[in-house]
C-alpha cells in the first residue's frame, strides 16, 4: 500500500543569507520553478499549502494579499497549519486522494529576515519567554539529558562522534555549490568541539543556519503524474506530535523518542524497513539531531546512534549516505520552511539530480522534519515509479 500521490514539480529558489526579496515574492518564485519543473502552469492549481498572508491567518508583513489573489484564481482546497515537509505533503496528498483538488502545490520559506536574530527563534509564549529560552535551548536540554543518561563514559565517546558527524554533513556543504556555506573548506570534528558554545552541549557548529529561501513541492494524482517529466511516487508519511512547538520546554522522557511512532507508520505504508531505504535526508537542526532520527527510526537502539552513523558512514561513499547536501547545518535552513528543503533533497535524490551530493541508483529516500525540541516529528518515504 501507498498513497498513490505523486510528486510531480519541484522548485528551489537560490539560498542565501539575504536575498533582498520578501517572503511572498520568493514563494512566488518557487512555485513558478516548480509548474515549469512539472510542465504544468498556474492554471492547472487548484490547491495550495502555504502559510497564508491575510487576516485571520498566520501573519506575515505586509499581510494585505491572500494566496488565491497572488495566484490570480479561486482554489478548491486550502491548508496551512503546518505547510511544510512531512504534514503539508501529508494533508495535500489527502485532499488530491479525496478529490478535495487535483494539483495541490506546498511552498514554504522565508524572505526579509534582516540583521541580527531570527525572532522566530523566541517565541513569545508564555511558559518559554520568561525564562529567556530560544530553539537552540530547547534542543540542547534534550541533548544534555541524553548524554547523562548514558553516563560519564559513553557521553563522553558519544559527544566525540556526534562532532564527526557534524564535520561530515558540512564538509557535503562545502562541496556544494548550491550550499550557502559553500567552499568554506574542511570542518574537522576538532573544529566542531571547539566552536563558540551557544547552549551546551550544542556548540557554534552543532547547530544549524538561519537563512533565507523558499521551496515549492507539487503533487497530484496519478493520471496527472504520468503525463509530466520526473514524477516521484510518495511511498509513506508518519507524523507524532507531543505538542505545539516550543509552547513549553521540551522533556527528555517525551521527546528524545518523538516521531517512532509516526516513522513506524511511514514504513508501513510503504512496504519497507529502515535499511531498505538508500539516502536519508534528516531535519538536523542540531547534529544530535542525526543519532536521534538514526535510534528512532529503528536503525540502532537508545545511545548507539551517533557510533552506528560514524562506523558505517554518512558520506556519499558510506553505506548510509545522510544529507549530503550540507542539510540544515550547512545547505540551507529557511526557518518554517526547513523541513521542506529536507523533503526537496529527498525527492531530487530519487529522481538523480541531487548535484554533487547525489548517491548513484536511488530507488528510495527518507526525508524527516522538526525533531526532540520542537517536541514534533514527521516521516517521508518517497520512491521512482514502478
Amino acid at each position: 500500500m501507498t498513497t498513490g500521490v505523486y510528486v510531480v514539480g519541484l522548485g528551489n529558489t537560490d539560498m542565501d543569507w539575504n536575498l533582498g526579496v520578501s517572503t511572498e515574492m520568493l514563494f512566488l518564485q518557487a512555485i513558478k520553478a516548480a509548474l515549469k519543473d512539472a510542465g504544468l502552469t498556474k492554471q492547472d492549481i487548484d490547491g495550495f499549502s502555504g502559510r497564508w498572508t491575510a487576516p485571520g491567518g498566520t501573519a506575515m508583513h505586509p499581510g494585505s494579499a491572500d494566496w488565491s489573489t497572488l495566484l490570480g484564481q479561486p482554489l478548491s482546497w486550502i491548508g496551512d497549519t503546518y505547510p511544510q515537509g512531512p504534514p503539508g505533503l501529508m494533508d495535500a496528498a489527502s485532499a488530491v486522494s479525496a478529490g478535495a483538488c487535483t494539483v495541490a502545490v506546498v511552498v514554504s520559506g522565508q524572505g526579509a529576515l534582516g540583521d541580527g536574530l531570527a525572532d522566530y527563534t523566541t517565541p513569545h509564549n508564555e511558559f518559554v519567554a520568561p525564562y529567556g529560552a530560544f530553539t537552540a535551548a530547547s534542543f540542547a536540554l534534550v541533548a544534555q539529558r541524553y548524554l547523562h543518561e548514558l553516563g560519564p563514559s559513553q557521553g563522553a565517546a558519544v559527544r566525540q562522534d556526534i562532532a564527526r558527524i557534524a564535520a561530515a554533513v558540512r564538509n557535503g556543504g562545502s562541496q556544494n555549490p548550491e550550499a550557502v556555506l559553500k567552499d568554506r573548506g574542511e570542518i574537522t570534528p576538532e573544529k566542531v568541539l571547539a566552536s563558540k558554545p551557544v547552549a551546551l552541549p550544542l556548540r557554534l557548529f552543532d547547530i544549524c543556519l538561519a537563512n533565507e529561501g523558499a521551496t515549492a513541492i507539487i503533487v497530484a494524482s496519478k493520471a496527472i503524474a504520468m503525463d509530466c517529466p520526473a514524477p516521484v511516487e510518495i511511498l509513506g508519511v508518519g507524523c507524532e506530535w507531543q505538542r505545539q512547538q516550543y509552547t513549553m520546554a521540551p522533556r527528555f522522557d517525551e521527546n528524545w523518542t518523538v516521531g517512532a511512532a509516526g516513522a513506524e507508520k511511514a514504513f508501513r505504508m510503504a512496504g519497507l524497513r529502515p535499511e531498505d531505504i538508500q539516502v536519508r535526508s534528516f531535519y538536523d537542526a542540531t547534529s544530535f539531531e542525526i543519532a536521534r532520527q538514526f535510534e528512532i527510526l529503528g536503525y540502532c537502539g537508545f545511545g548507539d546512534g551517533a557510533a552506528f552513523a560514524v562506523e558505517n558512514g554518512i558520506g556519499v561513499d558510506g553505506k548510509l549516505p545522510t544529507n549530503t547536501d550540507g542539510g540544515l547545518l550547512s545547505y540551507s535552513h529557511t526557518g518554517f520552511g526547513g523541513p521542506h528543503t529536507r523533503a526537496s533533497y529527498a525527492i531530487r535524490q530519487v529522481r538523480g539530480t541531487a548535484g554533487s551530493g547525489q548517491v548513484a541508483g536511488v530507488q528510495t529516500a527518507l526525508s524527516c522534519g522538526a525533531g526532540s525540541g520542537a517536541q514534533y516529528h514527521g516521516t517521508l518515504i518517497f520512491g521512482r515509479p514502478q
